[in-house]
């Protein structure tokens, strides 16, 4: 599993509850950027990961705003910070139309942002006339490395699956295994991805054995992986 350290160790119990014994190699390391929140007159926060609103410095001010969240996770580590988490939606396809059903007339949003990410969510919003300050409080940076651990269980066939949560993380995992010497070994496994977007650094390489969730969650993921592994 390629997950940053917080998501994994998460993962990692649920596998485990699944009768299916992790093997851990994080490619991303989660860090902040110590960016300052720029000050303005807002409607809403905006946050599509909790690492956005838990690495953020933010003033009490921006927490009496109503906070939009994608994803569960995202709202409970807002509430807990002392936001108020409004509209909560899975993903960023799924929250666009509810903010702009809710915001029909222009709006100023700050959005507590990765530095990598895909731009659909603000796109939408400045297109249809609002207002978004973008503000990237975490990076995630590239491991140098695969684990010991997952180098040597590729390297003896041992790894069943490999699940990837990202497209950059599946283009970082490639890399590594090549430099390592094991995507030859590492191509053997079943590779499980959260969306078609997540794939395809798979599908350019002609991993044969490719498998995409339903719904790009981390619960459609685990469901397919249940059903292949079995």
């Amino acid at each position: 599993m390629l997950r940053a350290a917080d998501g994994a160790a998460r993962t990692a119990q649920k596998l485990r509850a699944l009768e299916i014994e992790p093997v851990l190699s994080p490619v991303l390391e989660i860090a902040a950027t110590g960016a300052r929140l720029p000050q303005g007159a807002y409607d809403a926060v905006l946050a599509s990961s909790a690492k956005g609103v838990e690495r953020a410095r933010v003033a009490d001010a921006f927490k009496a705003l109503p906070l939009h969240a994608v994803g569960e996770r995202t709202a409970h580590a807002a509430q807990a910070l002392g936001f108020r988490p409004d509209i909560v939606a899975g993903n960023a396809e799924a929250i666009l139309p509810l903010l702009l059903a809710r915001h029909r007339r222009p709006a100023h949003f700050l959005y507590l942002a990765g530095r990598d990410r895909q731009p659909l969510l603000e796109a939408g919003l400045k297109t249809a006339g609002h207002l978004v300050a973008v503000v990237e409080v975490y990076e995630a940076r590239a491991a140098t490395a695969l684990s010991q651990a997952a180098v040597d269980a590729i390297a003896a066939g041992e790894i069943a699956a490999v699940l990837h949560y990202s497209r950059r993380s599946a283009e970082i995992f490639l890399a590594l295994a090549k430099e390592a010497g094991i995507l030859e070994k590492a191509r053997a496994a079943l590779h499980l991805a959260l969306s078609q977007e997540v794939a395809q650094p798979l599908l350019s390489e002609n991993i044969p054995n490719v498998g995409v969730a339903e719904r790009p969650d981390e619960e459609h993921l685990l469901e397919l992986l249940a059903r292949r592994v079995a």
